[in-house]
């Protein structure tokens, strides 16, 4: 599971920055004359991070 964390950790951060520098602009509704959609960057750099937090669970002891 730690490596699938690190795969979406990468894959999630590749998309913000193709979000952020207009590159798949098309995929949105407004299409790609819109303006650089930077809350999508956010959002897949939060969900990176997020990605990121699983993977260092991965290796806590669990505690009883």
């Amino acid at each position: 599971m730690k490596v699938l964390a690190f795969v979406l950790a990468a894959f999630f951060f590749i998309i913000g920055l193709l979000y952020g520098l207009g590159s798949i602009n098309f995929l949105t509704k407004s299409g790609t004359t819109h303006a650089h959609h930077v809350s999508h960057l956010v959002v897949a750099w939060i969900l990176s991070l997020l990605c990121l937090v699983w993977a260092r669970f991965q290796d806590a002891p669990a505690r009883h």
